[in-house]
């Protein structure tokens, strides 16, 4: 146990080093995480899945929501509605063409069946907020750009969950409903943002009247967890509820001078101290640790043409993305954001979790379905990583930056932008 606990206190310091190295080298610290876990996991034997048990699948998912609060705290609700277009269709775009790939490479080329294949292509469409928000903070990127991946990353988890349990239920009941996955998608999006809106407004209202107490500080989270856990018990999303309660602990002037002009209420509301906020990003920080080192320990290396197949499928989502990046995403943002943009499709913690459904369904592939999935979120997590620094520093970044440099006249772009934010300005003021 001293062991442990001795273990526990070097990680602390070690992720700080790793940070710093990411900052001073670009080479990411969640990939050497994942690397530890994989030395003391699969390679070494020190500890397994099994032996973390479901504290593991608990702690990973508090990582997940705890990064969106957070992320949610510190954007800007302008540069949200100004990105907000931009974010819908590069996430269900980018969503789609990457689910087609999986299940082409799948289908066409390895002959798995049409429910494996589009199952793992569900499962696997999407972004991780795990993976992406850690690196978007630490690279020189704007807020526009920033603001987009967290977006992303968040809708396509929902998108991935609402997907690949209609596509279950299809496979349950032998009937492929279109219709009603859309509209379950539509309800969990809408909904899950209504409530987490509507709670952080509440407790806009409320939280003065908590700090009387001593030992608070801790209020706001415990709160969002509440938020969180209603929002999946009706069956939306919870991490969008975290999100939407970030957003609007964040903006807290904002809404109060809404609210004000709508004649809902004129008493003060309360703020996120600096200090909370700052105990927030240690949390974030010690949960991301435990997040990329537990992800390590479960990624599976026995089956090398899995691998392959995993390897295949993230080449071509990796070749697919810079096209649909170009195409969705012009505005307000710069070559070098839509390079990185173009790079931030790793796979985590939705699809790992969801790479067990096929099984729990008794699907024939369910196995393969799940081995390929852990081998797409470690590969795809490796070559955003390799990437970034890649892009960032070498002559090759340079011909890449030019693929998405804009031909759109300038002027006519800054004239659009100027007008959109006026329009933004009114609203927030």
């Amino acid at each position: 146990m001293s062991l442990v606990i001795i273990f526990m206190g070097v990680l602390y310091f070690v992720g700080h080093l790793l940070t710093h190295i990411f900052n001073r080298s670009k080479i990411p610290d969640v990939l050497i995480l994942i690397l530890f876990g994989i030395i003391i996991g699969p390679l070494l034997r020190f500890v397994t899945p099994e032996e973390i048990g479901t504290m593991g699948k608990l702690l990973t998912s508090l990582a997940l929501i705890v990064m969106l609060f957070e992320s949610g705290l510190n954007m800007e609700l302008k540069t949200l509605i100004l990105s907000a277009r931009q974010a819908l269709n590069l996430s269900f775009i980018s969503f789609l063409m990457s689910a087609a790939i999986v299940f082409s490479i799948m289908y066409f080329g390895f002959e798995y069946s049409s429910w494996a294949s589009a199952l793992t292509g569900f499962i696997c469409g999407g972004t991780s907020s795990a993976v992406v928000i850690p690196m978007v903070r630490a690279l020189k990127v704007s807020n526009e750009a920033s603001t987009i991946a967290i977006l992303e990353s968040a809708l396509t988890d929902v998108f991935c969950i609402v997907f690949t349990l209609g596509v279950v239920d299809s496979f349950d009941s032998g009937e492929f409903e279109i219709g009603k996955i859309i509209g379950n998608l539509i309800s969990s999006l809408v909904m899950a943002s209504v409530i987490g809106l509507v709670a952080g407004s509440l407790w806009l209202y409320i939280i003065d009247k908590v700090r009387i107490y001593p030992n608070s500080q801790f209020a706001t989270f415990a709160f969002m967890f509440i938020v969180y856990g209603i929002a999946e018990k009706l069956d939306y999303s919870g991490a969008i509820a975290a999100l939407a309660f970030g957003i609007i602990m964040g903006n807290n002037m904002v809404v109060y001078s809404v609210m004000r002009r709508l004649n809902i209420t004129r008493a003060s509301v309360g703020v996120v101290t600096d200090a909370e906020k700052m105990l927030y990003k240690e949390i974030v920080f010690l949960l991301k640790i435990f997040f990329f080192i537990y992800l390590g320990i479960c990624i599976p290396f026995n089956q090398m043409h899995l691998v392959l197949i995993a390897l295949s499928i993230v080449i071509g989502i990796y070749t697919m993305r810079p096209f649909v990046t170009k195409l969705l995403v012009k505005k307000r943002t710069t070559p070098y954001d839509r390079e990185i943009l173009s790079v931030m499709v790793p796979k985590g913690l939705a699809a790992a979790v969801l790479a067990s459904v096929p099984i729990q369904h008794g699907l024939a592939e369910g196995g393969d379905v799940q081995t390929i999935t852990y081998n797409i979120v470690f590969i795809s997590i490796i070559v955003t990583s390799v990437a970034i620094p890649i892009i960032e520093d070498t002559p090759m970044g340079k011909i890449f930056r030019k693929f998405f440099t804009s031909k759109y006249d300038v002027e006519e772009e800054q004239d659009d932008n100027k007008t959109m934010e006026l329009h933004v300005d009114d609203f927030t003021r």
